[in-house]
């Protein structure tokens, strides 16, 4: 059924509720008893979550100060213009009119106790949950639903089970509603086990499973008013059943995903459930994502944790314009060495390969024992956009800086070596580079304040000097900086100028926490908009190109992503692992007024 048909069922409905006489009664409560719903569903679910406070929830997304920028965009004054927005309000009205209230208020009071979607992993069934304070307001959206159903001359079929009545409003929606609780499942054995429980209370349902009650135990922790929603994920059942094996395979075939990845890999082949909370505030979304953990457990990735104590990762770098940055502890030594016990065959064999090609440009010395050998376990990754006004040539697309940076175990000793094969690297490209008519690579250096830049510049041809759609190699200006302890390596000179400047200054503080963060991300997005803005042109170009748009309609999409980007101010990941748990915490921030507040 369309939204139109359906607006023009639910107008309907509401006058034909006052003929629905054939409900037959709910059964009463068991007395003197309340239940939560993990009280209800059985030991055999998959997985769980329990939306609270969604009253609050509804409140801050639809008085949010954004929604003003929204329905100023050219995007939602064409939605208002093709009329989509008056069948909905058409539907809302018809909903209002059959609740007797306004629609977030019926929304809210329909499920003011708790919502909880659960999956069963014995017979696939899925089933929704509304507690609410009010039986009047349950028995209202329950007849509006059968009364829709009959509208449509559809009339829902019903059964009876130990004094319930279930109506069939679908082919694979049942419905049932016991007093306070209304369920709606796709599985008719799954209602029969929840009724069970409603009515005889065993000791085989959910909330006594040892398993859960420590899983939600950590789902509830902290909670705030901002909590909306909690949850559990059964891991065990899911490794049993052989879904997404390819997350607890002993090996991985590509390295960069294990560098990422691999200590969460290692702990999902073990860890029996995982726990999740997620809080909604006006400014910020947090997920956070919870599991047990054990040292045992890390073999053979203790290169990730950090042996024999748990290891934190260093500060993210704080640069100007930063757009991303990432920082995480890896004993990179380590994981190359034993990549064999990490790797499939075929990640090794790639592996072998690059092995070999970097042993020849350290002339003999062993990649992993001798050169990431001589590097500490901390890893910091940061970009940035690049201005280039009054830069030439100047590149066309223009893209963001990025580095790497390491600290030295023995200075003294790395960096003359890491020096040489980096100018070695420069030859070689320049050498490639001429057989194929490229830019060549000009050598130099730079002694800022004790510190030492091996600076490598392209070198543009006599006509394409103030060129400003120059090619994509101009972004890169690939330079090797060392300065005491540390070595960056940076894809501009200018990146590698600042982080010698700035040091090690923090974007966090260095106080221990109760769980050492082993890994931190983090993304700038007014800067991903300062990026995309300044290749609006390109953009809107391969818009019109790959989807055949109009120069105004590639525009109007291009400029509605770039809308969008601006509603962000940042978005967070950590990893903070302890002796006893692991909890990956995602957060996203918005913008609560005008695009310029701070």
């Amino acid at each position: 059924m369309n939204f139109a048909t359906f607006s023009r069922v639910a107008i309907w409905a509401s006058i034909a509720l006052c003929f629905l006489n054939h409900v037959p009664a709910m059964a009463q409560p068991p007395r003197g008893e309340d239940c939560e719903a993990t009280d209800l569903l059985p030991q055999s679910i998959l997985g769980c979550m329990e939306v609270s406070n969604l009253d609050a929830a509804l409140k801050t997304i639809f008085d949010h100060p954004i929604r003003s920028r929204i329905e100023a965009t050219p995007a939602y004054e064409a939605i208002v213009k093709a009329g989509a927005l008056k069948q909905l309000q058409v539907g809302i009205q018809a909903f209002e009119a059959n609740m007797e209230q306004p629609w977030q208020q019926a929304i809210a009071t329909l499920g003011d106790r708790g919502i909880t979607v659960a999956l069963d992993s014995s017979n696939g069934g899925v089933g929704v949950l509304l507690h609410s304070s009010s039986v009047e307001t349950l028995e209202r959206f329950y007849n509006f639903v059968l009364a829709v159903q009959l509208l449509q001359g559809k009339a829902a079929t019903q059964g009876e089970y130990r004094e319930f009545t279930a109506h069939s409003v679908k082919e694979n929606l049942k419905m049932v509603r016991m007093h306070d609780w209304l369920l709606l499942t796709n599985k008719s054995e799954f209602g029969k086990a929840v009724i069970d429980r409603y009515l005889d209370r065993g000791e085989d349902s959910l909330s006594k499973s040892e398993g859960f009650q420590q899983a939600w135990k950590m789902a509830k922790a902290n909670a705030t008013d901002s909590r909306l929603v909690s949850g559990y994920v059964n891991v065990e059942h899911i490794r049993q059943a052989g879904i997404a094996k390819e997350f607890y395979r002993e090996r991985v075939e590509n390295l960069l995903f294990e560098v990422l990845i691999g200590g969460v890999l290692a702990n999902l082949k073990n860890t029996p459930f995982a726990s999740l909370a997620l809080d909604l505030r006006s400014d910020v979304a947090s997920l956070q994502v919870a599991v047990p953990h054990k040292r045992e457990w890390e073999s053979p990735r203790e290169y990730y944790f950090g042996s024999p104590q748990l290891a934190a990762a260093p500060n993210i770098l704080d640069v100007g314009d930063r757009l991303f940055a990432l920082s995480a502890h890896r004993d990179l030594s380590q994981m190359w060495l034993r990549a064999g016990d990490l790797l499939t065959d075929k990640g090794n064999d790639e592996l072998a390969v690059a092995d070999t090609q970097l042993t020849t440009f350290f002339a003999g010395r062993d990649f992993g024992e001798d050169i990431l050998g001589a590097l500490q376990s901390d890893l910091q990754i940061v970009g940035k956009t690049q201005n280039f006004e009054g830069v030439l040539p100047q590149p066309a697309i223009k893209l963001p800086s990025f580095a790497m940076q390491f600290k030295m175990k023995d200075a003294a000793d790395t960096q003359p070596e890491l020096r040489r094969v980096f100018q070695s690297l420069i030859g070689f490209f320049n050498i490639t580079s001429a057989m194929n008519g490229q830019p060549q690579l000009d050598l130099g250096m730079e002694t800022p304040a004790g510190a030492q830049l091996v600076t490598a510049t392209f070198v543009p041809k006599r006509d394409q000097r103030e060129n400003r759609e120059a090619a994509i190699q101009f972004n890169f200006s690939p330079t090797l900086a060392f300065a005491g302890d540390r070595v960056i390596l940076s894809s501009s000179t200018e990146l590698a100028r600042e982080l010698v400047a700035t040091g090690d200054k923090a974007a966090r503080k260095e106080a221990a926490q109760p769980m050492p963060t082993n890994t931190i991300a983090k993304l700038d997005v007014a800067s991903l908009g300062k990026i995309l803005q300044a290749n609006r042109t390109q953009l809107v170009t391969n818009n019109m190109l790959e989807k055949g748009h109009s120069e105004e309609a590639a525009a109007a999409e291009i400029d509605l992503v770039l809308e969008i980007v601006s509603y962000f101010r940042t978005a967070q990941l950590s990893l903070d692992v302890s002796d006893t748990a692991l909890k990956v915490v995602t957060t996203i921030e918005v913008i609560s007024g005008n695009a310029n507040d701070d």
